[in-house]
């Protein structure tokens, strides 16, 4: 490509987020606070699911961006031998700037070479759909000289600001509003466009990332199974699966090919797998799964009646919750599930000796509360030798002692809002 025909669609690609920018209701993302700690001329790789605010995140950082989309077709001829080119058009139009965003770059074969060059001189936002493609090259090229930020949809906090809704509770109006947009932040998701074009968008978007980041990227040659496998993942949600099991409902070959698809579609940001806890390193890797969908709203417009699971639906919303605060706040938390022969606690949550246990149920008294969801949870605080647990419900607070044990029950709304504060805080809990 030459320089005036990098200029025409720079100018393009500049002119129409900015409309973008100006019409819609910006969002400040909470991952914002994690990449401004070190805003500095190195690779700054974003990654997450495609449609959830990459490229607005990246152009609204402080200063003024040299913003390249390369999903836009009017790229398609640009290889890497056009890169000084490229950065003559960028001068040439808009003189001087703060740092380069470089959008959906894995479109570029060789792109981490032109990201070794750009980041000595600016801070270089580069921005993908697909975890493991992007950290393979820029792990191998890149030599430790980046830092990576995964970002998810909104959050609970977000929704609300993007609705309008403020947080705080002074009176019974005002909590009443927060329940209903939690309904809504369930029923719609976090996924910013979704949010104007509803259930039809999500379908559009789930299809979309099973063939552009999955089928397309991975060369998947039988479509089918790998669609089979991911509605059948997407349709066991907040349950436990297996590889084996896996295959043998679905009729595929191998195990190989099930953990192949599954590793395919995590690196999509479509699903998460949640290991079993043990004690033991080499049980946690064979042990069962639990399987999770990357946003409530895309589950609800998926999946038929799924509506009527809310039970669930909360449990996903909490595990996508957990792994916020693990990639905005506390990178070294682990996650995990436990299960035993005589029950189970949803999520394990590990950091550097501490451990939070929480466990999720769709209830709004304390009569509500399935005697063995507590049950479960007394009995795993004492294995692991802590003091506390927490029960997310849907609309009852209250604590149940037992033992000098304290199992804090809080509502969903108000855990939601709370989670980045409360979590291995006992003094903030609510």
């Amino acid at each position: 490509m030459n320089v005036e025909e990098l200029k025409r669609v720079l100018a393009d690609q500049w002119e129409t987020l900015r409309e973008k920018l100006e019409r819609e209701n910006i969002v400040e993302r909470e991952l914002r606070e994690k990449i401004l700690e070190n805003f500095s001329p190195t690779a700054h790789i974003i990654t997450g699911p495609r449609r959830s605010g990459k490229s607005v995140l990246s152009a609204t950082l402080p200063g003024r961006p040299l913003y390249v989309n390369f999903e836009d077709p009017a790229m398609a001829g640009f290889s890497i031998g056009d890169y000084r080119r490229l950065m003559q058009a960028g001068y040439e139009l808009f003189g001087e700037f703060d740092y380069v965003v470089l959008d959906e770059v894995q479109e570029v074969e060789g792109w981490e070479r032109m990201v070794s060059v750009l980041r000595d001189e600016y801070p270089t936002v580069v921005t993908g759909s697909n975890a493991r493609l992007l950290s393979r090259e820029f792990s191998t090229y890149l030599t430790g000289r980046y830092l990576s930020y995964t970002l998810l949809p909104f959050s609970f906090r977000e929704f609300l600001a993007y609705r309008g809704i403020k947080p705080k509770v002074l009176t019974t109006r005002d909590e009443a509003r927060l329940k209903r947009a939690l309904t809504e932040y369930i029923e719609r998701g976090g996924f910013p466009e979704a949010l104007c074009f509803g259930r039809e968008y999500l379908v559009n978007l789930y299809n979309d990332i099973i063939t552009r980041d999955v089928i397309v990227r991975y060369g998947v040659r039988n479509v089918r199974e790998l669609k089979e496998v991911a509605f059948y993942l997407f349709s066991n949600f907040a349950g436990r699966f297996t590889y084996s099991k896996t295959k043998n409902v679905l009729g595929i070959g191998n195990v190989e090919t099930v953990k192949n698809y599954v590793e395919y579609l995590e690196s999509a940001y479509l699903i998460f797998e949640l290991p079993k806890f043990s004690f033991k390193p080499k049980e946690v890797v064979r042990g069962d799964k639990k399987v999770y969908a990357v946003d409530t709203g895309m589950l609800n417009a998926v999946l038929p009646n799924v509506s009527e699971n809310i039970g669930r639906l909360m449990e996903n919303a909490v595990f996508i919750e957990l792994l916020r605060f693990k990639y905005y706040k506390r990178p070294s938390v682990e996650l995990y599930h436990y299960r035993d022969t005589k029950g189970e606690v949803d999520f394990v949550v590990r950091d550097k000796g501490e451990t939070e246990l929480i466990q999720v149920t769709y209830a709004s008294s304390e009569d509500e509360v399935a005697s063995r969801e507590v049950e479960n949870l007394f009995r795993v605080m004492e294995l692991f030798g802590v003091k506390r647990g927490t029960l997310v419900t849907w609309d009852y607070s209250g604590e149940i002692r037992r033992d000098g044990l304290r199992v804090k029950a809080v509502p969903l709304w108000k855990w939601l809002l709370n989670s980045r504060v409360n979590l291995f805080n006992p003094h903030t809990q609510s």
